[in-house]
């Protein structure tokens, strides 16, 4: 077994999920994970779905219903498109032709 995301074969267990699944860790990096993840993640077009879902003002229960996600993921998507909004929009004025 190795790491997921430095590679390394420095593996120690480190205990076990909520749901009884044995965590490990790496001892180079320190990143904790699971042997075999049950979930996959979510791909480009299930996120394409949602922001197209969240235009049309859909409440996040549903739109996690309708797309197959967790609420708590699909709350965490949002705050970081929030974030990724910029704070202030350059408004020009436009002159008016009569």
């Amino acid at each position: 077994m190795h790491c997921p995301k430095c590679n390394s074969n420095n593996i120690v267990k480190n205990g076990r999920t909520h749901y009884g699944t044995q965590r490990f860790k790496c001892q180079k990096c320190g990143r904790q994970f699971v042997e075999s993840p049950t979930r996959q993640p979510i791909n480009h077009s299930k996120r394409e779905l949602i922001d197209k879902l969240l235009l049309e003002r859909l409440s996040l229960a549903a739109i996690a219903c309708v797309v197959g996600v967790s609420l708590r993921w699909l709350q965490y998507y949002v705050n970081q498109k929030y974030y990724q909004t910029p704070k202030h929009v350059e408004v020009t004025q436009k002159n008016l032709v009569r």
